[in-house]
């Protein structure tokens, strides 16, 4: 696979993944993304094919946020995408502004409880939930056994239920 074909196939997976853990901050995603597609370029040669080529990009984009996050200190939380709702045709613009605040303020919260988790909870949950992938693949990724998957995926939504209970 040369590199153009697996820009093509994995650009926007990864630029996910970066706005994740980035705070929905789509210049820094778009830096980081770049990044991880030079040092993928840089270490095709490297590649052994003992796991799948996804898997390994996914190992290189995570180390690089994790490096980045760390070198720069700066608060991780994850901005969830929201859905889009259906709305009645002719809403009570003071209910809707109501609700809106309200959806806010769930998300929000929900951010704030997202910030307390761990860099492998929060990479466990979003490659299970957002990237769906499977548990082998996230152990694969993570350098870590299937159980410790299990674990951590878990431990993340336990947290995250009692965080946003409180």
């Amino acid at each position: 696979m040369n590199i153009d074909e697996i820009i093509d196939d994995y650009y926007r997976k990864i630029y996910k993944l970066c706005l994740f853990y980035l705070d929905n901050n789509e210049q820094e995603a778009e830096e980081l993304t770049q990044d991880v597609f030079i040092k993928v370029l840089k270490k095709q040669s490297t590649f052994k094919g003992e796991s799948g080529i996804y898997t390994w990009i996914y190992r290189i984009a995570v180390n690089t946020l994790i490096n980045y996050i760390n070198r720069k200190k700066i608060v991780e939380f994850i901005s969830f995408e929201s859905t889009p709702e259906v709305r009645e045709k002719n809403p009570d613009p003071g209910e809707q502004l109501e609700h809106d605040q309200e959806q806010r303020r769930k998300i929000e919260k929900l951010q704030a409880c997202i910030t307390r988790l761990s860099n492998r909870e929060k990479s466990a949950f979003f490659l299970f939930h957002y990237q769906q992938l499977k548990q082998k693949e996230i152990a694969g990724i993570l350098r870590t056994s299937v159980s410790a998957v299990e674990s951590l995926i878990h431990k993340a939504k336990k947290k995250l239920t009692q965080c946003v209970g409180e």
